[in-house]
């Protein structure tokens, strides 16, 4: 049977770009985690003291808290694969798809190298954490360089369909390449109900790094011969202990916040005591006694030594250091302005004495004249002198252009009284008011300097600034020097001591009321440390149980025992392993000295096995790729084994060439889907489905129905039994889907459909998801999806089991039949709620 297409997909309802995947209908809840409940249960039975007790409290709150703020998939939402669709990618060309049952059971993945398996498996891990196996140092730049498709020239894309419990319809996550970087891809999450947006952004990556689902062959290697801390995280991560690991954080983070405060204060003190031993003076010696003593700091005596700094300073010592303060007259900048002026005073002289000012003057006579005239165009006798000569046109002709003459030989007088105005500007800027406070002696000196600023005559300007500048600022210097030497005089060494002092009380305050929370936040981070072991421990236990049930399938005629696995060190340790005990015929030896490479392997998947089937991952899917090199058929057999029982709460995908796995599912008669990878002219790959489950009984029952010579019983019971199995199969993979859509954890699904005795009660269950229908409803909706004839087929399927059994006139085309019917309810019928 060739794959299914692909599914048009119907328009979402109600997106909102704005919602972040993963955080509602399928997002944490909000319940107490696991670890903190079991922490707070033995905090309480323990006999550590309250206030420890209640600062344990409140650091467990707070991990809590920043638990349940975290965003992604969740553990109760489990997440499946429908279809992986690749296109441009590896070796596969065009677009092929490979079409997946979204529940539980294991499905096998088989071709002849070459054949694009591989490139499906590694595209739906590039889609998810961005890269693969193939990047690591030795075939990494290779890959880089020869990723794309030789055959197709459109952009790589690999498109994943998800089935996220409690959607009605799947998700879509879609990897495309625009440059040549594979490390680079964009990725996109589509939800429906929750918009579009980043993968990056959906907040997948912590269940990704604690429960990655992908494991290939080169990873098994890296899971022996990666660093022991590597392996060590990869199991330390999915034991849910991240709340403790943040919990002790913050109790650190408080711990060096305190304990930085003691330390300061204690290494301030001794270079303190020095200081106050040098002075002769009885408040040092006073201080000194109360900063030196056993214990704490006499800090009330302390108090009344500092207290009030500096306000309680006395009337003289305020203007003692107000004058220090005092700045007069900046005498360079007055020197230069005074300069300025007078050069700019010499330059107007020299304009006047040419006549320049001469010809200012004249211009600006005629000008007025001409504009007078203009105004009294009728007068007959000139203004100024009285004569009987009229100003007519000719002569405002000649004076606009003796005025234009004139202007132009003005110029330079004009540009002088400018420099001037501007000279005289610059030395008033400079010359400052008295401050609101003023020793006496410069009261009399600063006025003579405020004065020049009511000076309009340039030279007195000049003459009086610089004379008053210079006897400003020789008397702010005076006094400065007197004041400074009695400020010295009085007690400057005891005020500069005691300001320092009362820099260190604070500070020394402070770290004394923060040591006995200090010896809390210790005696708590003891606790929490000794807790965490504990519950390291028993965490650990169930891991290391399935850990060993795994390696006893695995190990068949090998003479390894595995004892235990441990974690030794701790999150922060700089050597952290996983150690391994082993013994060979009952004597102890290291793991990785006397086991095979194929031992080596299986021992791998013995320690990633079960984290993928942590109960606190969110992902019902494991991708395995080429697990079965270097193992022998032992082993092999073992293997088909391990992934059928892992196939029972998880989707298993294995990716593999070596024909051994399938036939070794086919010899234990366990379920098993198999799909036929086969890749053609220019790169053009196309996906079979060799058998499933339902295929396995459909092939049972087509082999019974050619047998030739068969007794009639055989016909009319066995026959009917064997294609009511088909049925039943059919009906509890569409009931599973359902229910998975409806957002039951695996176990709830499993123990509902498990609960389903009779054909109708499971019919039921796959076509409306409640087994309580009643038959009406059952074989009106079978008509609906199937036609008339389907009735008909399940009711001789049923009479198979009764003693009288049933007619069986065409034993090929019942069979036939019932296979049309499986194959259209196996899948429920998807809906837009």
């Amino acid at each position: 049977m060739t794959e299914h297409p692909e599914h048009n997909e119907p328009p979402e309802h109600g997106e909102q770009a704005g919602r972040v995947p993963g955080t509602e209908g399928g997002g944490p809840g909000a319940g107490d985690s696991p670890t903190i409940s079991r922490l707070a249960e033995r905090l309480e039975a323990s006999t550590l003291a309250e206030p420890a007790r209640e600062l344990l409290r409140e650091t467990l709150d707070g991990a809590k808290t920043g638990a349940d703020a975290a965003v992604g998939p969740h553990p109760d939402h489990r997440v499946f694969l429908e279809s992986i669709s690749v296109s441009g990618f590896r070796g596969i060309g065009r677009k092929a798809r490979l079409s997946l049952g979204a529940k539980p059971g294991v499905t096998l993945v088989v071709g002849r190298n070459g054949s694009g398996k591989s490139s499906f498996a590694e595209g739906v891990e590039t889609a998810f954490t961005g890269r693969t196996a193939r990047l690591d140092k030795q075939r990494g730049e290779v890959w880089r360089r020869h990723w794309r498709n030789l055959h197709d020239g459109a952009d790589p894309k690999v498109e994943v369909r998800l089935a996220i419990a409690g959607d009605a319809r799947p998700s879509t996550l879609t990897c495309t390449w625009s440059g040549d970087d594979v490390t680079t891809p964009d990725v996109e999450f589509r939800r429906p109900g929750h918009g579009r947006r980043p993968f990056e952004d959906a907040g997948w990556q912590r269940a990704l790094n604690d429960h990655r689902p992908f494991l290939s062959y080169s990873d098994l290697d890296k899971v022996i011969s990666g660093k022991p801390s590597e392996l060590y995280d990869s199991v330390a991560s999915i034991l849910g202990l991240g709340e403790l690991t943040a919990a002790d954080a913050r109790l650190q983070i408080e711990e060096k916040v305190l304990n930085s405060a003691v330390k300061t204060a204690e290494t301030e003190r001794p270079a303190l005591v020095e200081a106050l031993s040098a002075l002769d003076d009885d408040r040092a010696r006073r201080a000194l006694a109360a900063v030196d003593r056993a214990g704490a700091p006499d800090f009330d005596a302390l108090d009344a030594l500092v207290s009030g700094l500096p306000d309680t300073d006395d009337d003289r010592l305020r203007e003692l250091r107000a004058t220090v303060e005092l700045a007069g007259p900046d005498l360079g900048a007055v020197g230069a302005a005074v300069d300025r002026l007078r050069e700019a005073v010499a330059v107007l002289d020299d304009v006047r004495a040419s006549g320049a000012e001469d010809a200012h003057q004249r211009a600006e006579l005629l000008a007025q004249a001409l504009d007078h005239s203009r105004r009294h165009a009728d007068e007959d006798t000139c203004p100024v002198c009285g004569s009987d000569r009229p100003l007519d046109d000719a002569w405002a002709e000649r004076a606009a252009e003796q005025v234009t003459v004139l202007r132009r030989e003005a110029a330079t007088a004009q540009q002088a009284r400018s420099e001037l105005r501007d000279a005289v500007d610059a030395v008033r800027y400079l010359v400052r008011r008295a401050p609101a406070w003023l020793p006496a002696p410069l009261v009399d000196p600063w006025e003579e300097w405020a004065a020049c600023r009511a000076i309009d005559d340039a030279e007195r300007l000049a003459a009086r600034a610089e004379t008053a500048a210079l006897v400003l600022a020789d008397a702010c210097a005076v006094l400065r020097e007197e004041a400074a030497r009695e400020l010295e005089k009085l007690d400057e060494e005891w005020r500069r001591c005691v300001t320092r002092l009362a820099a260190w009380l604070d500070r020394a305050r402070t770290a004394h009321a923060g040591k006995p929370r200090l010896r809390q936040v210790r005696a708590a981070r003891k606790w929490l440390k000794e807790a965490g072991a504990e519950l390291r421990a028993e965490r650990l236990r169930p891991f290391e149980d399935h850990s060993q049930r795994i390696w006893e399938e695995l190990r068949q005629q090998s003479s390894v025992d595995l004892r235990s696995v441990r974690l030794t060190g701790s999150e922060k340790a700089a050597v952290r392993k996983l150690a391994m005990d082993v013994s060979v015929d009952g004597t102890e030896a290291a793991a990785l000295g006397v086991m095979s490479q194929g031992e080596l392997h299986s021992l791998a998947l013995s320690l990633f096995l079960p984290r993928a089937a942590a109960p606190d991952s969110p992902f019902g899917f494991v991708i395995i790729d080429d697990p079965v090199q270097s193992m022998d058929p032992a082993k092999v057999h073992g293997l088909a084994k391990v992934l059928h029982d892992l196939g029972e709460t998880r989707q298993v995908v294995v990716f593999t060439h070596d024909t051994r796995l399938q036939r070794a599912f086919t010899h234990q008669e366990f379920p098993v889907t198999v799909l036929e990878v086969e890749r053609e002219a220019r790169s053009a790959v196309t996906v079979q489905r060799v058998t499933d489950p339902i295929g396995q009984a459909l092939a049972d029952a087509r082999a019974l129905a050619r047998t030739p010579d068969l007794p009639p019983v055989v016909m009319t019971h066995v026959l009917p039994s064997l294609c009511r199995t088909v049925l039943e199969r059919a009906f509890s993979e569409a009931a599973w889907l359902r229910l998975h859509r409806a957002g039951l954890t695996e176990p709830e699904a499993e123990k509902t459909v498990a609960a389903a005795v009779t054909l109708l009660d499971i019919a039921a269950l796959g076509l409306f998801g409640d087994a309580s229908k009643g038959v009406a409803d059952i074989y009106g909706e079978l008509r609906r999806r199937c036609g008339t004839e389907a009735v008909g087929l399940v009711r001789q399927c049923q009479e198979g089991a009764h003693p009288s059994g049933t007619t069986m006139p065409d034993p090929l085309r019942f069979v036939r039949d019932v296979e049309a019917v499986a194959q259209t309810v196996r899948k429920p019928e998807e809906t837009t709620r």
